[in-house]
């Protein structure tokens, strides 16, 4: 079972939050997706779907819209 994702609605619908600069320096670093993905969760907590679609939401490849779709 998955932590509870540690950050708000209004942190994840900010794309310029410092929790997805962290991210895209993550990505900037040479992080493979898998790496990132992980650290995601250890530090954000939330599943493993969840971490994927904040990965690519800060990679501006997916929509905020569909990370929050994808929210229980």
């Amino acid at each position: 079972m998955h932590q509870p994702l540690k950050i708000g609605k209004d942190t994840l619908l900010n794309i310029n939050s410092l929790e997805y600069q962290w991210i895209r320096s993550l990505a900037s670093e040479g992080n493979s997706p898998h790496q990132i993905n992980t650290v995601i969760q250890r530090c954000l907590g939330g599943s493993a779907n969840t971490a994927d679609i904040m990965r690519q939401v800060a990679m501006r490849q997916a929509t905020v819209n569909q990370l929050l779709r994808s929210l229980p």
